[in-house]
Formats: structure tokens, C-alpha cells, sequence
């Protein structure tokens, strides 16, 4: 491949980014090979494009030696007349992935820090190993998918515009246009698992399999398209089963019509949504199972990683671990600010007519209190007293949840339970001040 080939390559895939992402890119910089041409290339795609360009260079301190390299970068980019930023982080080297996954985890979080377009200098190599790897640990479709050429982000996109481009094309083009890089020592370690299939595998498998580079990276490219499908399948899946209540819960009775296959993919579309680590394959036919039996309507909560699977009559959805907090003991409230209780966030809200009249708060030993069982509440002045059981059934709060629900207690009587509403003797009447609590916990 010509240099010249090479710049025009990577300016058709810029013309590929939405309109607006063309105007200002920001280059994650190492100072090896692969980013020092990517860099170099879009410097030349800007002088006939005129959008903005700066660059990041990211140090973690692992390496000895490593501060030269933010030295290095910033020559590299006065040369070119490119703003430098060099982030300092601090990796995590007792994370349960890895080292060299929290560095790389710690790395994206700093280029991903500002928002905006991030053009990252995978090449079509990477994306090899990068399939190899996932297919080795037994990933599914989506993760055979590999990395995407425009993948959105919540605050951005990560671009990179080299997929296509071996690194043995980078190379020539760096040494055809004269630039200097630095090579990673820890790249030649061969204990980590990247660095063996880049220098052991990779090599016997072309050596024995001619271009088996490029059918990984294709296969990366078709398993991208299988898993946009199958993304396309869930969406529709999970429009079609929505509660027309506004909620984000989806009807229980209707998804027992759809094929295993079919409801393991909606789950984990919904998982990947919460945390893009999903549990393995066992785990998530486990969930299956339970949800498919025949008390699940009772009350069935599911724990998968960070998220839970849950099932309550005719409705199913997933709620994060932070429900799994410990349930505090009582509190006495010698004020209404706000607190947490149970994981979630109980607020007092002042208002005129409605909650609990705020005059019964006054003078009265008030506290926050869970359930201990036997209590009764009536929810009209002069109705019948009622087990918070009942109430709880006729609410449709899950089993799991009404132990850990707030009530809030003046003196010796039940004012509020969270969920339920006022008890009726303590109603606010109209033209009052009241107070209404608010448990975020049910959302």
C-alpha cells in the first residue's frame, strides 16, 4: 500500500462519521507504531479538511522508562503542529481481570474522559487476536464481533479508521515517510495472553493457514453484522412486550411464547445495557429455568452479576445490585432532611394539602423503621385497619422487597409506608402543610 493510499483510505472512513463528529478528533497517542501513523495520516487528511486534531498520550507508569515517552509524543506532535495532552493515571494492579485489562480499562476511561470522537489505532491484526482471544474464552456472537470501525459511546464515539490495514502496511508506510516510534518492552512479554498470541499463535497459524489474519478479522466483520441483527431482534422484542404503564417492565405471560434462543438473546440485550460483563452461558440458562417455572409470578429475583432478574405476576424486568444493600435499623428522625435507606434515596418533600399533616410530626418521637410483622394500617380516616401483607399484595410490591420498605413510625402508630401510602388518621387536609416521603428504592 502507497502512503498516498493509506491517507485516502482513512479520509473515506472519516466521511463516514456523523457530520457533526467530523469537526474535531482527538487521537489516542502511545508513541508506537500504530498510533504514530494514524496521527501522522490524519494530519495529512486535515490539511484537506480543515476539521480540529489533538492528541493524548496516556501514562500509566507501569513500564520503566515510560516518562520519555510523553516526551517523545510531544516533539511528535509539535512537528506536526498538533496539541498534546498527557493524562496521568493510576491502574488498578490487583483487579480481578488483570493488569494488563485494568490498564487498558484505566487508558479508554482517560481518552474516553472529554467526550467527542476518540481515534484509536487498531488494525486489522488486532482485530485477529482480538476475535482469536474472544473465541478461546467461549464468547458468543457479540463478542466475536470484535472491535467496530464508529462505536458509539454514552458521552462519544471511538473510531477507528485502520481496521482494514495490516500492521505490516503501517509499517512500511511509517518507514516510507521516515517516522520514529517507540517500542513497548512489555509488548515482547509472553505472559500476557495478548502478547502470546501475537508473537507464538498468530505466526504458526498464518505459517500453517495463509491469510488466516484476515479471515479472523472478516469473521470479527461477520459475527459484527450477526450480532447487529440480533440486536435488531431484541429491540423489537422488548418494544413489543413493553407495559403500556410507561414502566420499563415487560409482560411475563407473553414471553413465555418466545423460543429459548430467542429470550435468552432479549435478556441479554437488557444485560449489556446494565454492564457490559455478562454472566457465562450456565448461569444464564439457570435464569432461564427459573423464569420459565411455574412459581415465578409469585416472586422470583434471579441475581446475574451486577443485575438481577426479577418476576412478579405478569411482569419481568432486571433491577441493579444496589437493592442488595443492607437494610439499615430504625432511625430517629430528629429532622426531615433527606437519607438512604436500603440502597436507595428516602426524601421528605414539603407541601400544601397533601402527605402527612405536618403538625402530627411535631412533639412526637418520629422514626424510619422496616416492617417487623403484625402491623396494620388503615388508608381512609374511617375505613378498617388492613395487614400491610394485604396492602402489600393489592400494591403489587415483590415479596423480596417489603421487608426492606421504610415506614415511618409517630410514636407507636404507622404514618407511612413506602409503597402503600398515609395512613388515613394522619392524612393532610386541604390548605395544610404536609409532608410527602418519597423512597426512590420502587423505581
Amino acid at each position: 500500500m502507497q502512503s498516498t493510499e493509506l491517507v485516502d483510505q482513512v479520509a473515506r472512513s472519516w466521511r463516514r462519521l456523523p457530520a457533526p463528529a467530523r469537526k474535531r478528533l482527538r487521537v489516542g497517542l502511545s508513541g508506537g507504531l500504530d498510533s504514530s501513523v494514524l496521527l501522522h495520516v490524519l494530519a495529512s487528511v486535515r490539511r484537506a479538511e480543515g476539521f480540529g486534531l489533538s492528541a493524548v498520550h496516556v501514562h500509566h507508569g507501569l513500564v520503566p522508562g515510560a516518562d520519555r515517552w510523553g516526551r517523545h509524543c510531544g516533539v511528535f506532535c509539535a512537528n506536526l503542529d498538533v496539541p498534546l495532552r498527557v493524562v496521568d493515571v493510576v491502574v488498578d494492579r490487583e483487579s480481578p481481570a488483570g493488569i494488563e485489562a485494568a490498564a487498558r480499562m484505566a487508558r479508554r476511561a482517560a481518552l474516553l474522559a472529554e467526550g467527542g470522537v476518540v481515534a484509536l489505532a487498531h488494525h486489522r491484526d488486532d482485530q485477529a487476536e482480538t476475535v482469536l482471544f474472544r473465541a478461546v474464552r467461549g464468547a458468543g456472537v457479540r463478542g466475536l464481533a470484535g472491535m467496530r470501525e464508529i462505536q458509539s459511546q454514552s458521552d462519544g464515539l471511538v473510531w477507528r479508521p485502520l481496521l482494514n490495514t495490516s500492521r505490516a502496511e503501517l509499517e512500511a508506510y511509517a518507514r516510507a515517510v521516515g517516522l520514529v516510534w517507540i517500542e513497548d518492552p512489555s509488548n515482547m512479554d509472553h505472559a500476557h495472553t495478548r502478547n502470546y498470541l501475537r508473537h507464538e499463535l498468530m505466526p504458526r497459524l498464518s505459517v500453517r493457514f495463509p491469510g488466516s489474519v484476515g479471515t479472523l478479522a472478516r469473521l470479527g466483520r461477520l459475527a459484527g453484522e450477526a450480532s447487529d441483527l440480533l440486536d435488531e431482534m431484541a429491540n423489537e422484542d422488548r418494544a413489543r412486550l413493553s407495559c403500556s404503564d410507561g414502566s420499563t417492565r415487560l409482560a411475563y405471560a407473553a414471553s413465555l411464547h418466545l423460543s429459548s434462543a430467542r429470550w435468552r438473546n432479549l435478556l441479554r440485550s437488557l444485560l449489556v445495557d446494565a454492564d457490559p460483563i455478562l454472566p457465562d452461558e450456565d448461569r444464564l440458562r439457570e435464569a432461564e429455568r427459573q423464569f420459565r417455572s411455574v412459581g415465578a409470578p409469585q416472586g422470583l429475583r434471579c441475581r446475574l452479576g451486577t443485575q438481577a432478574l426479577c418476576v412478579y405476576r405478569d411482569r419481568w424486568w432486571l433491577e441493579g445490585d444496589s437493592r442488595d444493600e443492607g437494610t439499615p435499623e430504625g432511625l430517629a428522625l430528629t429532622s426531615l432532611a433527606a437519607l438512604r435507606w436500603a440502597g436507595a434515596a428516602l426524601d421528605f418533600r414539603a407541601v400544601t394539602g397533601a402527605g402527612i399533616m405536618r403538625a402530627a410530626l411535631i412533639g412526637a418521637p418520629v422514626r424510619i423503621d422496616r416492617r417487623r410483622g403484625g402491623e396494620r394500617l388503615s388508608l381512609h380516616p374511617a375505613g378498617p385497619s388492613r395487614t400491610l401483607k394485604n396492602l402489600f399484595q393489592e400494591a403489587g410490591i415483590p415479596p423480596w422487597l417489603r421487608p426492606r420498605l421504610p415506614v415511618l413510625w409517630v410514636g407507636d402508630r404507622v404514618a407511612w409506608v413506602a409503597g402503600v401510602g398515609v395512613a388515613g388518621e394522619f392524612r393532610c387536609p386541604a390548605d395544610a402543610p404536609g409532608v410527602v416521603p418519597e423512597w426512590n428504592g420502587l423505581v
